[in-house]
């Protein structure tokens, strides 16, 4: 994701590379299992055993559940042992095997075994080709990235949904401060809503109401997130 510049003059901002380098992976998209073995074969961390070529002509070596993990990876924007728990399970078992494959293609995997989400993301070499899209961010957009993931870290099951209406109420502060009709912060409000969706940082539930994706807890470094907060909150009492 990359952070364009707030609007108005203040102290310097975090580097927008950090948040473009924390994307999680959606391609143009830890611990290890150990002593264990996944349905179809294979022991962790290897290509899996004879007989599991999928169709003819398959050249592949991986068990079934650690290649759907594989996709999913690749296919963005992450894994999560909630509601995929059989292919969580067998990218832990075959977690290094996996790495290789993602590193191929220039990928890094990132694994965050708490909460239990794993994302991919651009190898950090200066020569290596963008393989993740990258999603531009709004001044709204990371506002309300900010108050997901501290409602998210609150949450005392790490659960957490909202409607567009409470994110509305919560962003109501930089509305004023940017002088615009309630008519275009609503249409920027619905284009911040979609592009959340769109990037997984949101699940749609019923009605207006989303679900708060896992990954935040993990897509931002804390030291980003700290400079950032303070630079919003202080943006939000200059317009009280």
């Amino acid at each position: 994701m990359t952070e364009p510049g707030v609007p108005g003059s203040g102290p310097a901002r975090p580097d927008p590379a950090d948040l473009r380098t924390a994307r999680p992976g959606r391609p143009a998209g830890t611990s290890s299992g150990s002593g264990t073995t996944t349905p179809g074969g294979g022991a962790p961390g290897t290509g899996g055993e004879a007989g599991s070529h999928l169709w003819p002509g398959d050249h592949g070596t991986l068990p079934a559940p650690a290649r759907l993990a594989l996709a999913r990876l690749v296919r963005g924007p992450y894994l999560a042992a909630e509601p995929e728990p059989d292919t969580w399970r067998a990218l832990l078992a075959h977690e290094d095997v996996v790495r290789e494959r993602l590193a191929d293609q220039y990928l890094d995997l990132v694994v965050d075994a708490d909460a239990q989400v794993a994302f991919v993301r651009d190898v950090p070499a200066a020569d290596a080709p963008q393989v993740v899209r990258e999603v531009a961010l709004t001044f709204l957009d990371t506002a309300l990235l900010l108050h997901l993931r501290a409602l998210l870290l609150d949450s005392s099951d790490g659960r957490v949904a909202i409607s567009r209406d409470e994110a509305a109420d919560h962003l109501a502060a930089y509305r004023r401060r940017g002088g615009g009709s309630p008519m275009d912060f609503s249409r920027q409000l619905d284009a911040t809503w979609a592009r959340l969706i769109e990037s997984g940082m949101l699940e749609p539930l019923s009605g207006d109401r989303c679900t708060v994706s896992p990954l935040l807890r993990t897509v931002f470094g804390a030291d980003q997130v700290a400079a950032l907060s303070a630079e919003y909150v202080r943006l939000a009492k200059e317009s009280a």
